[in-house]
């Protein structure tokens, strides 16, 4: 009931067509980097979804990251808006169930931009490497690892969102944090596992174990984040 409100909502602003645009503009990345110059990806001697996604997915991953920071401020913006967040408090509403139904649309527009992403790497595979059904699969289970990776991202920053009033604060704090990325993504350890450090894991360039400690890592700090904002709006509700 919530998700169909939410959804309700958002309908009547440009918040879907601008997640739409996107996402079509996060799958040009690899068509578009291919076209300009596919000798410099078909004489690669790796497979090919290595050699894709180790090409384009950094920016890929960048301009989803954004988008999904982007979308949770303005979901939130809207609640805030004209003390709108005030009235819904006196209603017999938990506002844990605000939190999850954005939450719940953030992860089907995710989930959407992803598919559209990966039908564009299948494209530059079937176009210049003759890809096959293997590669088909791999990226399949690409795109369903990079949905997980993205899973801390989303809930952290539909959190902060909900957390601040003002959307410039929440939208700030995002930019910042994700451009901090591109300082520490060369590094290793617990930086690595960070909320907007795990959408830049590349599937095809991780061994087994790897990805499986990712999945469960992520997973975790999904459950965190999910359970500490429970905690600070029951906290907030007490105190307003």
């Amino acid at each position: 009931m919530t998700s169909a409100l939410e959804w309700k909502k958002m309908r009547r602003t440009g918040f879907f067509p601008a997640f739409l645009a996107g996402g079509l503009l996060t799958a040009a990345v690899p068509v578009v980097n291919t076209a300009l110059r596919p000798e410099n990806f078909v004489d690669q001697q790796a497979l090919p979804a290595v050699i894709l996604t180790g090409a384009n997915w950094q920016v890929m991953s960048m301009l989803l990251s954004f988008l999904l920071i982007i979308g949770a401020c303005i979901m939130y913006h809207t609640e805030f808006a004209d003390n709108a967040m005030q009235r819904m408090d006196t209603l017999p509403k938990r506002p844990e169930d605000l939190f999850f139904g954005k939450c719940s649309v953030l992860l089907v527009l995710t989930a959407g931009v992803l598919v559209v992403g990966g039908t564009a790497f299948l494209f530059c595979g079937w176009k210049w490497f003759s890809a096959d059904r293997i590669f088909t699969a791999e990226i399949g289970k690409s795109m369903g690892f990079s949905f997980v990776m993205f899973l801390p991202l989303l809930i952290f920053m539909t959190a902060v969102s909900s957390l601040c009033k003002n959307m410039w604060i929440s939208l700030g704090i995002g930019t910042i944090c994700l451009f901090m990325t591109s300082i520490l993504q060369n590094g290793g350890g617990i930086l690595s596992y960070l909320p907007f450090m795990m959408p830049m894991k590349i599937y095809p360039a991780l061994q087994e174990a790897q990805a499986v400690r990712c999945l469960i890592i992520s997973c975790g700090e999904t459950v965190g984040f999910g359970v500490l904002e429970i905690i600070c709006l029951k906290i907030r509700r007490n105190f307003t």
